[in-house]
């Protein structure tokens, strides 16, 4: 799609965004961290809204989960956010994870660093298993936590990490179980998948039950182009908005469209898997982070292949999961089998 078209479209959809010029820049561009790319942490969750999963329509599209469905996964909180009230315990939770054997919880490295860069410690976290609702189940106290030596908060490539509970798992007043893990090297078979967290919903609104969803996985070719495509639109959008604000002609602004253009690079590496609806009606978000992508096995037992990690939305959008051609990125557990075996080993 080209400068002139990217104009057209804008006009048309009447966005106001587009339609009146902006001169101060800041109020342009909003996007978190400087970036409309979008870790799926939310760590501001706690000044959300709680609701009923009945009234929330998508994980994004997702259904509520039955009790016992998934023993494997937990919910990761801010210690200094739980309380003894059942408000608390859901807007403290800012992360996912699975159990992948009796003392540890598989889980993003992202989840682990604040917007500063700044590390979190064990004793920051808690770990709370056993239920689907967020108010119930038991907290468990973290040890350790292992984030991958290569982890790049920018590109968000190795993005994966480890936390040993200062216990294993000898009791608990609900479901838990571990979820076994893709071996190193074996290919994610494109298809059928399944996400399941506790991040937001539509409207940025807060489950208190996990929820699920089907989505596909597919190759990253697809995800790439349509980062790309959204990148052209974003770029095209905000030339649009500094020409009319500097009274550009608009010549100039296609030169320089066309310049960059070329430039837009591919977002995913292989380290990481894409996967998602076309539609965007079903997909994962902010909060679900480090969660499982999980793929139903010949024998009906389930087996993680990714990690929630990471995501892109238009610029200015006001939410910021579930668009069309924009799939959501998970981490690719078939390149960390070593790695995860290795820690196990060495902790």
């Amino acid at each position: 799609m080209n400068f002139r078209m990217i104009l057209a479209a804008a006009l048309m959809a009447g966005s106001g965004t587009l339609a009146h010029a902006q001169t101060d820049m800041s109020s342009i561009v909003r996007p978190e961290n400087g970036s409309n790319i979008i870790a799926h942490v939310f760590e501001r969750k706690r000044q959300g809204t709680i609701i009923e999963p009945e009234s929330g329509t998508r994980i994004y599209g997702g259904r509520p989960s039955e009790q016992g469905a998934w023993p494997a996964q937990v919910s990761l909180h801010f210690r200094e956010y739980v309380g003894q009230d059942a408000e608390s315990r859901i807007l403290s939770q800012f992360c996912g994870g699975t159990f992948i054997a009796r003392q540890w919880v598989l889980s993003a490295a992202h989840c682990f660093f604040l917007p500063d860069g700044t590390a979190l410690e064990a004793s920051d976290v808690l770990v709370r298993s056993g239920h689907v609702r967020l108010e119930e189940g038991d907290f468990r106290e973290v040890a350790a936590i292992i984030t991958h030596k290569d982890y790049d908060g920018f590109t968000f490539n190795n993005d994966i990490a480890l936390l040993k509970l200062a216990e294993p798992v000898q009791g608990s007043s609900g479901p838990v179980g571990a979820i076994p893990v893709i071996g190193q090297g074996q290919p994610v078979p494109e298809g059928p998948s399944v996400v399941v967290g506790w991040g937001l919903v539509e409207g940025s609104q807060v489950p208190g039950v996990l929820m699920e969803t089907d989505i596909d996985i597919v190759s990253n070719d697809t995800c790439n182009r349509g980062m790309a495509e959204q990148s052209r639109r974003d770029m095209g959008a905000l030339l649009y908005q500094i020409g009319a604000a500097g009274r550009i002609p608009e010549d100039r602004l296609v030169e320089a469209f066309n310049l960059l253009a070329p430039s837009i690079g591919d977002h995913l590496n292989d380290n990481m898997i894409c996967a998602g609806t076309s539609s965007g009606q079903r997909d994962s978000c902010n909060g679900d982070s480090g969660g499982p992508l999980m793929i139903r096995q010949s024998d009906g037992s389930w087996l993680q292949v990714g990690v929630v990690s990471w995501g892109r939305f238009p610029l200015n959008a006001e939410e910021k999961c579930g668009h069309p051609q924009l799939f959501a990125v998970y981490t690719r557990l078939s390149n960390y089998y070593n790695w995860i075996a290795e820690n196990l080993q060495a902790n």
